[in-house]
């Protein structure tokens, strides 16, 4: 879920200085509320002009993730370790917003798009637009890295009405930018999040370039008073027919 945790906020812009992605496994730190620099010029979404009811999947495996709750457990495959098992210590509920134009002062609403992650304790599990994810690697962010590092080329990418190929460096590979946008976390249940419900930001969801193909990097900014640590989550595009089972 993004983590959520900018479609979009977009999802919802990573780094020279940090250190490569720090194994989930280590306990997470305390949710830090970031600061807004820099954050207002990431990603602008517009959707049609219109709002429609809140809605998530609700048959076949995504609709099985969805509904999935915190003490079950799922069965995966992981691209290299094979097949895992992990008990969900915490679920997040993700709501996509956009503008109806381009505006500074225009509000952010829902599109009614509903999003769902599974935190396993060492590994989040995010479903986004159909896809999903297996992020079981997290840098913590700041808001000079958030600058200095994505900022440019999520700004890129939006100015081309998200149709450029836009790559750029993040330890330890390339990335080419697949979508931006916003985010509200609508809820967050059980232990070991990094976010609190409530929490709004803009994401950038990026695929691994030649040599890296399959890759996944999905970077969370929150802002302000947000209730959310900023960030950058390392993993796997995976598919459907990679979660075995939920129980």
């Amino acid at each position: 879920m993004f983590l959520i945790m900018l479609g979009g906020l977009m999802v919802l812009a990573g780094v020279i200085v940090v250190s490569a992605g720090r194994r989930l496994s280590e306990e997470p730190g305390s949710i830090r509320q970031s600061a807004s620099t820099a954050r207002t010029a990431i990603a602008r979404r517009t959707a049609p002009s219109r709002e429609v009811a809140m809605r998530e999947p609700t048959s076949g495996k995504p609709g099985e993730f969805a509904q999935a709750r915190v003490g079950q457990t799922i069965t995966y495959q992981h691209p290299e370790r094979g097949g895992l098992t992990g008990k969900i210590l915490g679920t997040i509920k993700y709501v996509e917003l956009w503008q109806r134009r381009k505006a500074p002062n225009e509000p952010w609403v829902p599109t009614g798009n509903v999003f769902t992650a599974h935190w396993l304790g060492d590994t989040l599990l995010y479903e986004w637009k159909g896809g999903i994810w297996l992020l079981d690697s997290y840098d913590q962010l700041t808001d000079a890295e958030i600058k200095s590092t994505f900022l440019p080329p999520a700004q890129r990418f939006g100015q081309s009405d998200e149709k450029e190929a836009v790559s750029f460096a993040y330890p330890p590979a390339s990335w080419t930018i697949t979508d931006i946008g916003k985010f509200q976390v609508d809820r967050a249940e059980g232990q070991g999040l990094r976010l609190s419900a409530g929490a709004l930001g803009r994401f950038i969801h990026s695929q691994g370039n030649t040599g890296n193909e399959g890759r996944a990097l999905v970077v969370e900014d929150y802002q302000e008073g947000a209730g959310g640590q900023d960030t950058a989550w390392m993993g796997w595009k995976i598919t459907w027919e990679d979660i075995l089972s939920i129980k």
